[in-house]
């Protein structure tokens, strides 16, 4: 006995559908779901899982992290990274896409712009990002010392550091008269 969807001729495993239509039935709702879109081009399936909303272009498939994934050419590829080379064109190398609307999701290449990795972990929401965009100290001094740490700069003010200096040394001070009237 064969599967009772036409031209398929599989062996039937329940319902009269075979393994294959059985799986989309139980899935889907219905033995033929799906198989018209991946009978689509990749182009066609991408722009059918985009919808603009006025301002951003929000992609409705697979995510991961939240940045779109779509398969093309048989592989998997970030939605923003396809998008931008069908309308703008290649990606310059040494750069990265980065997301000025700051949606992941989002694939209006108006909101993309090739950068570097380092402009565009600066530019982004991270810990790392927020601190190098202060120009002052907590106390509101502005930053004006560069001191060189393992693995780059240090920022300081100027006034905060002589500050904990004259502190030190007065602490130093008051222990050495310590001891002296301790030993006396």
């Amino acid at each position: 006995m064969s599967c009772s969807v036409v031209e398929c001729g599989g062996a039937v495993k329940a319902l009269g559908l075979c393994n294959k239509h059985h799986l989309r039935l139980k899935r889907h709702g219905s033995p033929t779901a799906g198989a018209a879109e991946r009978s689509q081009d990749d182009e066609t399936r991408l722009w059918s899982r985009i919808t603009p909303t006025g301002f951003c272009w929000l992609w409705t498939g697979g995510t991961t992290d939240g940045y779109g994934n779509v398969r093309r050419g048989g592989q998997s590829r970030r939605v923003h990274r396809v998008v931008y080379e069908l309308l703008v064109g290649p990606i310059p190398e040494g750069t990265e896409i980065d997301h000025l609307c700051r949606i992941r999701a989002c694939c209006n290449p108006d909101h993309l712009e090739p950068v570097t990795r380092v402009i565009n972990n600066a530019r982004g929401q991270s810990p790392t990002a927020h601190n190098g965009r202060k120009t002052h100290c907590p106390n509101g001094h502005e930053y004006d010392i560069g001191i060189e740490r393992r693995g780059g700069i240090e920022r300081r003010c100027s006034r905060c550091e002589k500050a904990r200096r004259r502190a030190r040394t007065e602490r130093g001070a008051a222990s050495r008269q310590e001891r002296k009237q301790v030993a006396a």
